[in-house]
């Protein structure tokens, strides 16, 4: 975990930062907030940056948003799943006056958080970023059916829903870790990201799973296993768990490989390391987050 600022200095300054822009609206969404520890979280998945404070703010930015839309409180007009370019101009400047809580917030984070990011970065953070905020327009996002979508279909829309990849490239901000076009959007590179992306992801489905059916939440891996296949919650909770146990595998294979090959590329050792913390720092968070106590 980080130790070069203090944890609780980040929390303070981060629930500051969420009362200004009124992302917390009732007594109840400030109690999970501050119950979340988001600043923890991002000192467990990004050890060691400077300025922990602005991945702290990205990563509650995702969680409340993703709240919004979980629980059906997403407004009807000026919500991010018509895409979010907007207040993420590639220039970091003018960025365009959000009309709810959250994208005023998005607005004001997005100069600080793309200062340190090389051009090529940037663009790629903005689609990956995008690309989440759509993912809620979706049939398969917006369905309340309480049926679980198909598992293809559900696996290709998780990859974006869970805004995994705006995370890794995050990794990338610091210069250390900066991957050049060419290496960044190798097809090694890209299913190295894709197998931490449905770990990271599939560890959140099983953890979160009671908390999103309280919801009527049925996109989750353990309630898609479940249908498709016609088997007993604590089945598909099981097969789920193999699953992820199987993809931590590939992972691994595959970072052994690019290392093998490829290891005087610069930034992708320390690239490789951070994609690694992200996946044992995500596991930590939700394991000791109130959050999802009793999960």
């Amino acid at each position: 975990m980080n130790t070069k600022v203090s944890v609780g200095a980040v929390e303070a300054d981060l629930r500051s930062w969420a009362d200004t822009y009124g992302l917390l609206r009732n007594p109840s969404l400030a109690a999970r907030f501050d119950a979340a520890r988001f600043g923890e979280c991002a000192a467990f998945v990004y050890p060691d940056v400077p300025d922990l404070l602005v991945y702290a703010k990205w990563l509650a930015w995702l969680f409340v948003a993703d709240d919004e839309f979980d629980e059906n409180r997403a407004p009807e007009v000026g919500g991010i799943d018509g895409g979010i370019l907007q207040f993420l101009p590639l220039s970091g400047k003018d960025c365009v006056e959000g009309t709810t809580g959250v994208t005023r917030a998005l607005a004001d984070l997005w100069p600080e958080l793309c200062e340190t990011m090389p051009l090529p970065l940037r663009i790629r953070f903005r689609a990956h970023a995008d690309d989440y905020a759509r993912s809620y327009a979706t049939d398969l996002a917006r369905a309340r059916t309480g049926l679980a979508p198909p598992f293809d279909e559900y696996l290709a829309l998780r990859r974006s829903s869970g805004a995994v990849d705006s995370c890794l490239d995050l990794i990338e901000r610091q210069p250390s870790a900066y991957l050049t076009p060419a290496i960044s959007g190798s097809p090694r590179i890209l299913a190295l990201r894709e197998a931490a992306n449905d770990v990271i992801c599939w560890t959140n489905d099983v953890i979160s799973l009671k908390k999103e059916m309280k919801h009527g939440e049925m996109n989750n891996l353990v309630a898609v296993i479940r249908q498709s296949v016609g088997m007993s919650w604590d089945a598909a909770l099981q097969v789920a768990t193999e699953m992820n146990s199987s993809r931590i595998r590939d992972f691994d294979r595959q970072q052994q490989e690019i290392l093998q090959y490829f290891n005087d590329v610069p930034g992708l050792l320390e690239f490789i390391h951070g994609m690694q913390g992200w996946i044992s720092g995500s596991l930590n968070w939700h394991r000791n987050s109130p959050r999802y106590a009793g999960e």
